[in-house]
This record gives C-alpha cells, structure tokens and sequence, in this order.
C-alpha cells in the first residue's frame, strides 16, 4: 500500500509496510507498549466488613434469585445473617462505591432477608467434612466468637466443646441487646443451626486453667465483657444507681423494672443509646449525658466524637430520647438517700496526655439535671477469674484469643471475625501447617477506577419503620419484600468484578476481545494495547499493564 506525502513542495510516495486486506492478516499486536489483564478485586464493602463477607458475590447470587446459594456463600464466614442483618452498624454501606452514584446498597437488609428465609425454610450448615477428627479443641464464651469458632471448626471436622457461665448461648447478643433490636427468637435459630453441626456445649459451667490445660489440645478464649466498669454511686441503693449493663440484663432476664419518672443515662456508646430508648419504651424521659461530641462536628480534639452509631443516635433522638454533649457527671445530689439528680459540667477535654478517657471539666459551667435514676453505661471489661495465667498465653502454648475481650471495637460483626481468624489457625497449628486465609490481598476498587455513568439511578428500598416504635418491645424495622429483595441486589455495582456486560467486547477496534462462556479473554497477537477496553469497564474489572522490555 503507497502513501502520499510533501516534501518542500514535491509529492513524493511513501511505501508501507502492509497490504491491502483484512488487519486478520497482521499480528497488530507487536506494536503494543501496554496490555490489558482482567483482575479481580476486592470491593470496598467486603474490605471493611468485620466478618470479611464476600459481599459482591452472595449480592450477585440473590441478584439472579439463588437464594440458597446466596445464603451458603454469605454464611462461609458469617454464621448469623439474621441477627447481624439487625444489629451490625454496616460500616460496608459507608464504604460502598454507589454513594458517589445515589446511595448505598442496602447490605444488611439483603443479610437479614437471607436469614430470615434460611429460618423460615430451615436450611442447614454443611460440613466441608465426613469424618471427625480426633483432636479436642476448647472454646471458652458462647457468645458470637465462641460459636463463630466453632462453627468453622466444626465444618472441617473439629468438634469444639463449649463452654459458658451463662444459662443460655449467645453472649451479650442474649443477654444485653434488646428485643426491639433483635428478637430472641431470631437469635435462639441461628445458633441452634450451629450446633446442629455436632460441637459440645455446656452452659452455667465455669471452667479452670487446670481443666483446659489437661483435657485439651487447642483452646479459644472468646470470655467477652460481661463486667460493667466501676461507677461512682454503686455502694448506694440500686434503686437509684445502676450499670448499663445491669439494667438490659434485667430486662432481658425478663424481670419487671420500676422507672422514676425521669432518667439519666451517662456514656457515649451503643450501650448507653440502648439503655435510653428502653427507658423511653418503659415510659419514662430519658437523658443521656455524654462527654464526646456529636457525629459530624469536627473538634480540634482527635477522638472525640461519640462512639454510638449515628443510625442508633437519629432513632433515639425521634424516640424523645434528649442527648446532651461535651459534658460529665461532677456528682450525684442526694437529699439523704432520694437521689434527686445530677450536677454535671462542660468538658474541656475528653482524654488525658495519655490518651486515656478522662474527661476534665471547666470550673463554673456546672448545671443541674433532675433524675430519679443513674444508669451509667461506661464500658466493660473482661473477667478473668480463674484464666488469670491466659492473659499472658500465645498461640504457640495452643491458646487463642477472639470477641470483645481482646477487641478495640466491641462490635459482634468483629467478634464473629475473631473467630474465623482463630479457627483458620488453630486448624493450622493443630495440622502442623501455615495457616492460609483467603484471598484479601487483591487489589482495592475505588469509584475512581469505575465507569459510575453507564449504571443508572436506582431507590434504595428500606424496611417499614414502625409508626408505634415506643409501643412495647417489638422491633420497630421490618424486613424488605421479596420484589425489593431483589431489586436492592441488582443495584450492587459489582466493583472490580466481571459481570459480563460486554462492553470491553463492543469497543475493543481490533476485535482482540474474545468472548467465552464466564467471561472474556484477549487475544494479544492483535491486541494494540490502546486501553479502550479499560476505559470503557463499568466495574474496573481490566488494567492496562506495562509489557517489560525484552533484551
């Protein structure tokens, strides 16, 4: 083939190297510098979930109506859909990439409903494996730790014995959360279908150093914070002071609590927010009193904000529940022993230089609140009666640690973690080999490396919001519809894997794109590496990768 070009003025002919014909005829791809390479990564929602949920695939299931699957897949790692689809704080709906489309996928409203049909249909757990291995495994704590160990162990043929100083599994899950939150029939299911698998558990048993150390080859210390902080007033009537964590286990307990009329509530966390939308159930005012700030305002003070979930904060708030921020209890005002209230004042600042919670107060800025109860809810810690020499042990003296007790977040999705991280290696140790995780070192896909265009607007269907919330303890959010169901998981952007939309197979100018079934491949000998597939991938499934230089 000839060309035509100038030279000062004189045409002269150029003569290409190629042919007239079909560019089949010509490996086009030896021009290239770059080549594209579909990789799979790691969505954002699945890189913060505690549980490590593969978030994007079990979505991609329930998208096409496999419920079932959907579940199963959900569940290799989280064993309570249900009951984390109504209480985890989903920090995976934070992180997903649609918010920088319209909104977030709602993740745990798809949990539940996988759960609540895996309850209503009855579907087992299956085990991995036949055949029950020999070696005996320990697990102190019941709670979403303990059987979230045992769970996996016992899907690989560890039978695990359990053991817990409480009348009934499940952990501050049973005993402290509330029925208006998680009812304790969703809770009782789902760890029945766990310890259909085969473990051990014995309950209102408090076990020794002496017993685990010589009965058991492997142990998991998941003991939780079942101990409430100590607080200023406990010596006096508990008719006037109590713990957080004393009153919802009461309530839990089923046993009848009598209110004053008015109700402080002292802390800033989850507990405290629980606390005071019970006590407004329970039909007195509630107020809580907390040393941090509010969500969303930016103190010159780093660590400040409250650490209750703002989801849980707007519900308290419509509820009547009245928060007042940046202030702490100086002390109590009695009039002999009727408490009549408290004398609280402005936080100047929240931790000590030691990065402690200490709050210290400015003098004058005192007020008075009137309350005719004290519930501080400041925290817990673990109790270590009769473990004391564990604190110290490591997993080379056969003794693992998980849940609440070892935790910074004291959330039971982080909990439910713990114990898959343990019992992968455990099972490790307990083989004789190098324990293997999973795949979480993929690369990470932002919204930047996305086409968020080609995806169109879509409503993020919620659960009904009961309109008579304070009306007893009945959950206050329903459950989505089947229709919703699935519409909520088609709006997931599937990010960073292949959902085969075709569009690198449409664009690609070479027809280097070759379709097959799963997916596509390139063909490089006529690929020219101009990127257009890349550029043109909703999901950011494809890179463009450098081609090294040969010598």
């Amino acid at each position: 083939m000839a060309g035509v070009g100038m030279l000062r003025g004189v045409k002269i002919m150029v003569k290409l190297d190629i042919e007239p014909g079909s560019s089949n005829a010509y490996h086009t791809g030896d021009w290239r510098t770059r080549q594209p390479v579909y990789h799979d990564k790691w969505p954002p929602c699945s890189r913060v979930c505690p549980a490590s949920e593969d978030i994007q695939a079990w979505l991609a299931l329930a998208s096409e109506k496999q419920w079932q699957a959907a579940w199963r897949k959900l569940t290799e790692r989280n064993p309570f859909p249900a009951t984390m689809g109504r209480i985890c704080y989903h920090a995976c709906e934070l992180a997903c990439n649609r918010n920088h489309l319209d909104s977030a996928v709602n993740i745990h409203a798809m949990e539940r409903y996988l759960g609540d049909m895996a309850i209503a249909q009855g579907w087992q757990h299956e085990s991995y494996y036949d055949q029950v291995q020999s070696r005996r495994v320990a697990i102190v704590g019941a709670g979403p730790a303990g059987l979230s160990c045992a769970f996996q162990l016992a899907r690989r043929g560890y039978l695990a014995t359990i053991f817990d100083a409480q009348s009934a599994p499940g952990g501050t899950l049973h005993s402290a959360v509330p029925d208006y939150r998680l009812p304790k029939s969703v809770l009782a299911k789902e760890i029945d279908a766990i310890l259909a698998l085969g473990m051990a558990l014995r309950l209102d048993t408090r076990v020794n150093e002496a017993e685990l150390r010589d009965q058991f080859d492997a142990v998991f210390l998941a003991i939780g914070t079942q101990k409430p902080r100590q607080y200023p007033g406990r010596e006096k009537s508990s008719h006037s002071v109590m713990s957080g964590l004393e009153f919802l286990h009461r309530l839990n307990r089923g046993e009848p609590v009598a209110l004053p009329k008015q109700v402080a509530v002292v802390g800033g966390g989850n507990t405290a927010i629980d606390v005071a939308r019970c006590v407004r159930r329970l039909g007195a005012e509630a107020t809580v009193i907390c040393a941090q700030d509010p969500h969303g305002s930016h103190h010159q003070e780093l660590g400040t904000e409250m650490p209750a979930s703002s989801t849980e904060v707007i519900e308290a708030e419509a509820e009547g529940v009245q928060l007042i921020y940046r202030v702490g209890v100086r002390r109590l005002v009695r009039s002999g022993e009727h408490l009549s209230g408290v004398e609280i004042a402005h936080v100047e600042h929240v931790h000590d230089r030691q990065g402690n919670f200490n709050p210290r107060f400015f003098d004058g800025t005192e007020e008075f609140i009137a309350a005719g109860l004290v519930i501080f809810a400041i925290g817990q810690e673990a109790d270590w009666r009769g473990l004391e020499s564990f604190e110290q042990a490591a997993e080379s003296d056969g003794v693992w640690f998980g849940g609440d007790a070892v935790s910074k977040s004291k959330l039971a999705a982080s909990a439910v973690g713990s114990g898959y991280q343990a019992a992968m290696s455990m099972l490790a140790s307990l083989r004789g080999e190098l324990p293997v995780f999973d795949d979480h070192k993929r690369a990470k896909i932002t919204f930047r490396e996305m086409q968020l265009h080609y995806y169109p607007k879509q409503p993020r269907n919620e659960g009904e919001v009961s309109e008579q919330r304070l009306d007893g303890f009945k959950e206050v959010v329903s459950g989505l519809v089947d229709n919703d169901a699935v519409h909520e998981a088609k709006r997931c952007l599937s990010c960073g894997v292949c959902f085969e939309c075709d569009n690198c197979w449409h664009f690609c100018p070479d027809a280097a794109v070759v379709k097959k079934e799963g997916g596509y491949e390139i063909d490089y000998d006529y690929c020219k590496g101009c990127g257009i597939c890349a550029q043109e991938c909703p999901c950011g499934h494809i890179d463009m990768e450098k081609i090294p230089l040969s010598l």
